[in-house]
């Protein structure tokens, strides 16, 4: 579905839904906050046959790949509900979702040959990650939602989601270990990593989304709303970049080496939402 598309579909429902706007049953506005539980997990894969261009006299051999394990973090939603019937609606709303993720990072054994001033080493570089997380995801959905009646109301939503821009970062820092003991002539190395979706990428923009949830009135418009949602969204591909300038040749080395071996990563994201909120309804 192109853009166009899209936008096309979203007038005629627009504008099949305005001739009921007038006698309609109610609006409903309501505000979440929860957290969203990921499922996905990537290991990112290394080209071996990439040729690296590598500083002279820098040698580097990663010692085992590079992991992300997305774990859970907060989330917040607000939508609107224009009920065609006291138990039928349509529901236009936007969530906004984050993950955090668990790294496994490499390491790489480090030699460098003597180039005056600096001696020659050979050293065990353990790298950490850190603010490694999948920056804010805010899906728009467009959905058919059912209500039950009473105080308390149990319902179900579902519909199709656009997701827009997926981007992925992260710091690989660490220590050089120099592999005799001795002294190194530095010891810090970080680099800054980032991966994204090209923005004219449409392929995996949309998706599906859908909730159970139930509320408890609280008087005459007012309800302590829950739900759960979930997110699924077609296969992305998101293609890695180093951020920042180098500090040190081993840094510039280990930039080479990711930039050049770092396979895109392929996802297929898959959230899920838990919120508690408040809706209110006229």
């Amino acid at each position: 579905m192109t853009r166009t598309h899209a936008r096309a579909a979203l007038l005629l429902a627009l504008g099949a839904a305005w001739p009921v706007a007038a006698s309609a049953a109610g609006l409903e506005l309501a505000v979440y906050a929860g957290r969203t539980v990921p499922f996905f997990r990537e290991t990112l894969r290394y080209d071996p046959s990439t040729l690296i261009r590598p500083l002279p006299g820098v040698t580097l051999r990663p010692v085992g790949p590079l992991t992300l394990d997305a774990q859970s973090a907060n989330s917040f939603s607000g939508g609107a509900t224009l009920f065609l019937t006291d138990n039928l609606g349509i529901e236009a709303r936007v969530d906004s979702l984050e993950a955090t993720f668990d790294v496994q990072p490499p390491s790489y054994d480090v030699s460098v040959a003597a180039q005056p001033p600096l001696p020659g080493f050979d050293a065990r570089l353990d790298l950490a990650a850190r603010d490694a997380r999948l920056q804010r995801v805010r899906p728009v959905s467009l959905n058919l939602r059912l209500v039950t009646s009473g105080r308390t109301r149990l319902s179900l939503s579902g519909g199709i989601t656009r997701a827009g821009l997926i981007t992925a970062t992260g710091t690989l820092a660490g220590s050089l270990q120099g592999a005799s003991g001795g002294s190194l002539p530095f010891t810090s190395t970080s680099v800054q990593l980032a991966a994204e979706a090209p923005p004219d990428s449409s392929t995996g923009r949309y998706g599906l989304n859908g909730a159970v949830g139930v509320q408890v009135g609280m008087g005459r418009n007012l309800a302590l709303s829950a739900e759960v949602r979930g997110f699924v969204f077609k296969e992305r591909t998101l293609r890695w970049r180093v951020v920042g300038p180098a500090a040190n040749i081993v840094e510039e080395s280990v930039q080479r080496e990711l930039a050049a071996r770092l396979l895109p990563l392929v996802v297929r994201p898959a959230l899920l939402s838990a919120n508690v909120g408040l809706a209110l309804r006229f």
